[in-house]
């Protein structure tokens, strides 16, 4: 005869039941009941077939929670047989056991979430997340590094995190050597990342937008247009070669950027500075028409010949050959980096954005040397 598949069920769930009723508890392994009566300063729990579970009272009120007939519990087994026979229970454990496993999961999954900083000392600040935690100074977003006047003083910059709730990434959950260590940083990093992921679906190539400087690094500035931070590559920062990003920008700048580019798939927003402004090679072959004599500041000197700027974001070359009408084995011999010369363009070709210029055929055959400070006091 065929047994209806809900009685079937029935049937293996109270096989289940059964076997874990008959089996052992083990301590540490959270079980659930119901509260038979309370005494004194103990709750005896129902635990549905196995031995009854003992409760203190005072450690549930020191929960903040108030146990009374009827309520049902999970608690944590602290010894499968106490000394009159009963199972000794802990709320206060099992709570500190379901924190533990949620802290694990936050450590698989990276989520985000937001504690509020209970203690601050010299290596950083103890954090409640339901267990205490800890965020290394090193972990801090915002707080570089710090030097005690005292050896044993905390810095003010980490009192003032007292009371404040911080973003945080779970990045060491160890129960056995209770130690569940936080990063503000790795969440910083995170949020930022999700920023520009949002960003990339309202930004646009082509828009013009006013920003803040965010940082600045020897290869380009980021910059905060609201919705995201982007980077201003340095080849994009001004027209002038070889300029470095930090001479130009700091931290707190107010700029105006030009959307270059948006990476949707790996959310990186691209800007530009420079192409707000006009592109010297338009003006370039007006302003230097071949034979034209113009002042040129050295840039760079190489084996070949050296690096010449006549204008903002235009560099030519003085070949070697072209350097001095003697023959020279190095461009070195007569011309370093700085120094201002005469010379005469003998060839512009705009459109690959190459210029040649002359120092010999240059009309006298005109060279300044750099002047120091203490030459221009002579």
């Amino acid at each position: 005869m065929a047994i209806d598949p809900e009685t079937m069920e029935e049937l293996l769930a109270g096989v289940e039941e059964n076997e874990r009723a008959l089996r052992p508890l083990r301590p540490g392994e959270v079980v659930e009941g119901v509260v038979a009566s309370v005494s004194g300063d103990e709750a005896l729990v129902d635990l549905g077939g196995r031995s009854a579970g003992v409760l203190s009272l005072r450690e549930a009120s020191d929960e903040g929670t108030d146990v009374a007939v009827g309520d049902r519990v999970v608690a944590a087994v602290v010894q499968p047989e106490g000394p009159d026979g009963r199972v000794v229970l802990s709320t206060r454990r099992a709570r500190s056991r379901r924190q533990w496993s949620r802290m694990a999961d936050l450590a698989k999954s990276g989520e985000v979430v937001e504690a509020e900083v209970v203690e601050a000392n010299r290596g950083g600040l103890v954090v409640d997340v339901g267990l205490r935690g800890f965020v290394p100074l090193s972990q801090l977003a915002s707080v570089g590094n710090l030097a005690a006047t005292e050896r044993t003083a905390v810095p003010d910059a980490l009192r003032d995190y007292v009371g404040k709730r911080l973003p945080l990434k779970v990045i060491e959950a160890d129960q056995r050597r209770d130690r569940l260590i936080l990063s503000e940083k790795a969440a910083a990093q995170q949020l930022r990342r999700r920023r520009k992921e949002e960003a990339s679906s309202q930004l646009e190539e082509g828009q013009v937008l006013d920003g803040t400087v965010a940082s600045v690094t020897t290869f380009g500035v980021f910059v905060d247009v609201g919705v995201a931070d982007g980077l201003v590559h340095r080849s994009e920062i001004t027209w002038d070669k070889g300029i470095e990003p930090t001479t130009l920008y700091r931290p707190g700048d107010s700029v105006r950027v030009l959307v270059t580019g948006v990476d949707r798939e790996r959310g990186r927003i691209s800007l530009s500075i420079k192409r707000l402004g006009e592109d010297p090679w338009v003006r370039a072959p007006i302003e230097l028409a071949v034979g034209t004599d113009v002042d040129a500041t050295v840039t760079r000197v190489m084996a070949y010949g050296a690096f010449a700027r006549v204008m903002t974001g235009i560099e030519g070359l003085i070949h070697i050959s072209e350097i001095a009408p003697r023959r020279l084995t190095s461009p070195a011999e007569v011309v370093h980096p700085g120094d201002l010369v005469r010379v005469r363009v003998v060839a512009i070709d705009p459109e690959r954005r190459r210029l040649s210029l002359s120092v010999r055929q240059a009309a006298g055959n005109v060279m300044y040397a750099t002047r120091t400070d203490q030459d221009a006091n002579v």
